[in-house]
């Protein structure tokens, strides 16, 4: 089974558009690996779902050794985060990753290069929420048309067999906006080594917060950054 890859993101017209991800597998391999990343992160972070049930986010090796290690106290090594793949939501159904992307952070500018390859979803109403969920099911699962049409209201995306008979699938819906000042606790802000405050000039500026779901999944949140000037001359984001 040759490489097998899904490329999409979410657009509100053709002037602005929000993170865009690519969802792949490696069938030459012979294995029924899976991996999902943030196109503009140029492969510097990717998360990987392996087979084995051993799953990671993580730096690549060459971003790690270049621009992480020993600048980030935290990161003492490339892994982000380690976990066991999580228990099934529905029979044969694994529910692996949400991307969470508020419908006001869908205001970067479009792609220079050629972008007929992705995917583009519907950006979600005012106030509001996109959320894409990566899933997984057993070759034995009973799913019609795709995972979570009738139960979850999800509308598809796309879908990869992987060697093993499995199927990894992306499918969106929209959701209410969680209130992220309890998701997501207030952090210590450190720059890659070779990054500075001046690369927070500019507009354009986008971040991805990594989280923990009750059920065992990961989420990312997908958020545009404002930068603004605080009275004492610092910079806040």
């Amino acid at each position: 089974m040759a490489k097998r890859a899904l490329r999409f993101g979410i657009r509100d017209d053709p002037d602005h558009r929000s993170a865009t991800w690519k969802l792949w597998t490696d069938g030459a391999t012979g294995k029924s690996d899976a991996y999902l990343a943030s196109r503009s992160l140029g492969g510097s972070l990717k998360a990987s779902l392996h087979q084995s049930g051993n799953w990671h986010y993580a730096h690549s090796p060459r971003s790690f050794e270049d621009r992480v290690k020993g600048v980030v106290p935290t990161l003492p090594t490339r892994f982000v985060e380690t976990w066991r793949r999580p228990a099934e939501i529905a029979p044969g159904v694994t529910l692996a990753f949400r991307i969470l992307t508020p419908s006001s952070a869908v205001v970067s500018m479009p792609l220079h290069r050629a972008a007929s390859a992705i995917v583009w979803l519907p950006n979600a109403p005012a106030s509001k929420a996109t959320e894409i969920d990566i899933l997984i099911t057993s070759p034995t699962a009973r799913v019609t048309d795709w995972p979570g049409k009738r139960s979850m209201n999800t509308a598809f995306v796309g879908s990869i067999p992987l060697a093993n008979g499995e199927t990894v699938w992306a499918v969106h819906r929209v959701v209410e906006m969680p209130d992220l000042s309890k998701l997501l606790p207030q952090g210590v802000a450190r720059f890659y080594r070779g990054a500075s405050k001046k690369d927070l000039q500019g507009g354009g500026i986008r971040a991805l917060a990594f989280s923990k779901e009750p059920d065992g999944s990961r989420v990312f949140y997908d958020f545009a950054v404002t930068v603004t000037r605080a009275k004492a001359g610092n910079d806040a984001a």
